[in-house]
């Protein structure tokens, strides 16, 4: 086989092993990355705290309740029950009695309000977990399919690695190290071919004389504008 269609081959190879490798990082990169799932964990925990900030608040203003109306039965109590003599002191407590209903009546509103607001974020909450949970069935799938692409992709790299190398072994030093050098320099593309007498790799054209060399000469001819190496199709 001449070096050319060895160069090409390896060519191949090597620009098929990129993708692959390529393919390979980038799934590999995402196995494992939970990134996806983030905000559902976060809004699940919101609405947790609300859940929890409103269960406190109920209790403050259960307990708060229960003080007012302590307060106003020991008030009441002391207003009829003959304790009190003076008509000052007893007006006195009935205008404290009165302030304790007002103060109960506005602590009821607030615990009702804590109520219906309590049951919306419970409502919340379990909205919040239900989406994690299918969120993450959703994601562990798709994770599981990712690893299957991986180990697929794992091997044809592995594959491509083999036969590149049964490839390189067949080219002479020299011309692999040239080959190889043009690769790194020019992104990956060190064979291109002749198209329109021009080259492909930079599209400058070649003269008459260069496509003869390209078409006859034994040994790589490289594009005298880019440097990769020439071949005719």
């Amino acid at each position: 086989m001449k070096k050319i269609e060895l160069l090409r081959e390896l060519q191949d190879l090597d620009s098929a092993l990129d993708r692959a490798r390529g393919s390979l990082e980038e799934k590999q990169a995402r196995c494992g990355d939970e990134a996806e799932l983030i905000p559902y964990r976060e809004s699940m925990e919101s609405a947790r705290r609300q859940l929890h900030d409103l269960q406190v608040k109920g209790k403050e203003l259960d307990h708060r309740l229960e003080t007012e109306t302590a307060k106003r039965r020991a008030e009441e109590k002391k207003l009829y029950d003959g304790s009190v003599k003076n008509p000052k002191e007893l007006a006195g407590l009935a205008h404290e009695v009165e302030l304790h209903k007002e103060q109960i009546s506005d602590l009821e509103t607030q615990v009702l309000l804590n109520m219906d607001a309590l049951e919306s974020a419970s409502a919340a909450l379990e909205r919040a977990q239900r989406s994690l949970v299918e969120k993450e069935r959703a994601w562990k799938e798709a994770q599981a399919a990712l690893e299957v692409e991986c180990a697929a992709l794992a091997a044809e790299v592995e594959r491509l690695a083999a036969a590149r190398q049964r490839v390189a072994d067949q080219i002479d030093p020299a011309t692999l190290r040239n080959y190889e050098m043009i690769r790194r320099t020019r992104g990956g593309l060190a064979v291109v071919p002749i198209e329109q007498r021009a080259c492909k790799g930079c599209r400058i054209s070649l003269s008459s004389a260069e496509v003869q060399r390209a078409r006859s000469s034994p040994e790589p001819i490289t594009c005298q504008s880019c440097g990769r190496i020439l071949y005719l199709p």
